[in-house]
């Protein structure tokens, strides 16, 4: 008995450090940073210290996107292809959780600009800021939180909702959603002249190029296009 003992509380060991590592890795390179222009910061979760953001790098869960004046990232998450483009003077924390075969996301920004894309609704994909929560329903969508907190969320395709302690609203393509802290969602129609775009603005340029050795020693290069 003594023996079945030892004989279980080894394999529960063994199991537990299993488990341990299979939640850690749901937590591993969920995103990638496909563009960065100018100064983009990386900091990775648990450290003080800031890095270069460059192309090619991986994100994992808990890591912090810092951009200067005249700077933008551009971010692929890696399960479904959704996008994200970071605008100058933001700061943008990435997590996510992988679920099956696809990524539970949660973009968290406290100050700045951002621009969504999401590929698809398998997964869950919330947006997170000093004044509330953008749900997404399945859409393309800027957001802009200024230094106080307050929010702007202006839908180009699908929905999304605003949800705060105050209340709850869904705003549709056509439409802007403001988030403050002491009051409730609300919701008007955008200004046609006043939609930005910048988003969009070096469409053309969305390509990715990477530098590899093959088995045999033998340099070479894939090149990745984007939308």
């Amino acid at each position: 008995m003594r023996h079945l003992y030892w004989i279980i509380l080894i394999i529960g060991f063994v199991m537990s450090g299993r488990a341990e590592i299979a939640s850690a890795q749901t937590s591993k390179d969920v995103a990638i940073i496909l563009k960065s222009k100018g100064d983009v910061k990386l900091r990775k979760e648990k450290s003080k210290d800031w890095r270069a953001g460059r192309a090619g790098t991986r994100l994992d869960s808990g890591d912090v996107l810092k951009t200067a004046e005249n700077s933008l990232a551009a971010v692929m998450f890696t399960d479904d292809k959704s996008l994200l483009k970071v605008r100058d003077n933001s700061t943008v924390a990435i997590r996510g959780k992988r679920v099956d075969y696809s990524i539970s996301k949660r973009i968290i920004c406290t100050v700045g600009q951002f621009w969504i894309r999401a590929a698809n609704q398998q997964s869950k994909l919330l947006v997170e800021t000093p004044s509330g929560m953008a749900a997404v329903k399945g859409t393309e969508f800027y957001g802009i939180v200024d230094a106080e907190g307050n929010t702007q969320i202006i839908v180009i395709e699908g929905m999304v909702q605003l949800i705060n302690k105050l209340g709850q609203i869904l705003i549709e393509a056509g439409q802007t959603g403001k988030l403050t802290k002491n009051g409730a969602p609300v919701v008007f129609n955008s200004d046609p002249n006043s939609i930005i775009n910048w988003a969009n603005e070096d469409r053309n340029a969305n390509e990715l190029q990477f530098e590899f050795q093959d088995s045999n020693g033998n340099k070479k290069s894939l090149k990745l296009l984007y939308h």
